[in-house]
């Protein structure tokens, strides 16, 4: 009896240490991806993005979670850390546990600036609404060409975009953005100078007759309002699903 006991607990504790080691093993894999900050759906540590860009996805990415429980989220990094995009993504899905955990609905956009490539990982559940070769399309359409033009914020937001359309589409959610595929630039500069012109009057004026007083209430506004990121609520997380391993990847 007594070497029967003594052969289990030797069993189990074999049992236990492979286990501990494997999770060491996934946690040191997960080491070199980023914790989320602030909201799942936009985790920019490459600082492609302005304030007002990261809360226009934020808000799409809370509407669909709110009415489909589905999750996209983007990343983007300066470096893959020496791991193939495929690894990055897959191990960046999981350690987002984006989507819901029954549901497996999340997509990730994963942008690394210094390795020039791209990917979208694509969970179980949306592997039907995205296919491998769709997903490919709409990088070739809606990502790779911005990227190609060094404008790797409208590469983000149209990809985002159009990613969205295709998930309330699958959900059959009456909601669809504006996205653009690339079409060539059309510069509006004097546009912008009068814009700026106006702006630098404004302010003067401002200055002038009443001290600045307006232009301070703006600039105190606008601060306060990108610091709540751009409305309420606490930030909002993964809903713990798992990738299938699906989608697309390009370099340019």
């Amino acid at each position: 009896m007594r070497k029967q006991l003594i052969l289990f607990t030797s069993i189990t504790l074999l049992i236990v240490s492979f286990i501990v080691g494997m999770g060491r093993e996934a946690e040191a894999k997960n080491a070199d991806i980023p914790s989320p900050v602030g909201d799942i759906y936009v985790q920019d540590f490459a600082h492609v993005l302005t304030e007002q860009q990261k809360n226009e996805l934020i808000h799409l990415g809370r509407q669909l979670d709110d009415k489909t429980k589905a999750q996209i989220a983007v990343l983007t990094v300066e470096s893959l850390q020496n791991k193939t995009i495929e690894e990055y993504a897959n191990q960046a899905f999981r350690k987002y546990r984006l989507g819901d955990q029954k549901l497996n609905n999340g997509v990730l956009l994963l942008v690394a600036v210094k390795d020039k490539s791209v990917r979208i990982e694509v969970g179980y559940g949306l592997e039907g609404a995205l296919p491998d070769g769709k997903v490919g399309r709409i990088l070739d359409d809606y990502t790779i060409p911005y990227l190609k033009e060094n404008k790797p914020s409208a590469a983000v937001i149209n990809t985002y975009k159009q990613l969205f359309n295709v998930v309330a589409q699958e959900y059959h959610i009456n909601k669809k953005t504006d996205a653009k595929a690339y079409v060539a630039p059309k510069h509006s500069m004097w546009l912008q100078i009068g814009i700026a012109v106006l702006i630098i009057i404004l302010i003067i004026l401002d200055n002038k007759f009443f001290g600045g007083t307006f232009t301070f209430m703006i600039i105190n506004i606008l601060s306060i309002f990108l610091r709540n990121g751009g409305g309420s609520g606490g930030n909002r997380k993964g809903g713990g699903g798992s990738s299938g391993g699906g989608g697309a990847s390009r370099n340019w």
